[in-house]
């Protein structure tokens, strides 16, 4: 299974950091995964809240302060707020990044388009996987026909539909894979990643154990988005 790094990472270092997803690649991550949203002022930033209450202690919300005003801000540990433009340059390295897109209106599309254009050579495109919650941000993006598509489906009864749209990889909950629906998607051709932990696991968002991976490669899925990018990889390792 590829080894999707959520957030980066982010269990040895904070997440949505370049300290996070440059752990990941140098420990064998597949992927990094980053949270998108933009600032007051329109530029792209990585956090996944929408308020500012968990990592500095803020109860604004990420879109409501300028990038000024967000490049002011540091965690306890020093870490500032990363950018769109930071995440895009590994894609234009030549390294996978998935984007949890937060804001998926059309002009939000219109604007997430713009910035990927800009900053990643057309053949390295593919590089950049659109993770869209809606089916008019994956539609949005088939139409481009550049970038890689995951469908952050919102239930898992959409997840062929999501895949008919242009998605040619489905993120399931861990709690949602059965045997019948990694069979059905990849038998429509889709390829068919988990995020690890949540829901009824008794784990927090991507946390995972050799049990849990075990059951999930038995299951033929083709990639998990963990925080704990070692002990994943040696758990992996431990399978072949």
């Amino acid at each position: 299974m590829k080894i999707i790094a959520h957030r980066g990472d982010s269990a040895a270092f904070p997440e949505n950091t370049p300290a996070s997803w440059d752990s990941a690649f140098e420990k064998g991550a597949f992927a990094i995964e980053a949270d998108i949203r933009y600032s007051a002022d329109g530029v792209g930033i990585c956090s996944h809240d929408p308020t500012l209450q968990r990592l500095f202690g803020l109860t604004d919300r990420a879109d409501a302060l300028s990038f000024g005003e967000l490049s002011a801000l540091s965690t306890d540990f020093g870490d500032c707020v990363s950018t769109f433009a930071e995440v895009l340059a590994y894609a234009a390295s030549g390294k996978p990044v998935l984007l949890d897109l937060k804001d998926e209106s059309p002009e939000g599309l219109v604007r997430l388009w713009a910035d990927i254009e800009g900053a990643v050579p057309a053949a390295l495109r593919h590089l950049v996987i659109a993770g869209c919650h809606t089916m008019d941000a994956t539609e949005f993006f088939a139409a481009k026909g550049s970038v890689t598509i995951l469908g952050f489906i919102p239930n898992p009864d959409l997840a062929l539909e999501f895949h008919r749209a242009g998605a040619s990889l489905i993120r399931l909950w861990e709690s949602d894979v059965t045997h019948e629906r990694v069979a059905a998607l990849k038998a429509a051709g889709a390829e068919v990643w988990v995020t690890t932990g949540h829901h009824t696991t008794g784990r927090k968002v991507g946390d995972a154990d050799a049990p849990s991976l075990t059951a999930l490669a038995e299951m033929g899925v083709d990639g998990v988005l963990i925080n704990d990018v070692a002990l994943t990889k040696s758990i992996l390792e431990a399978l072949q």
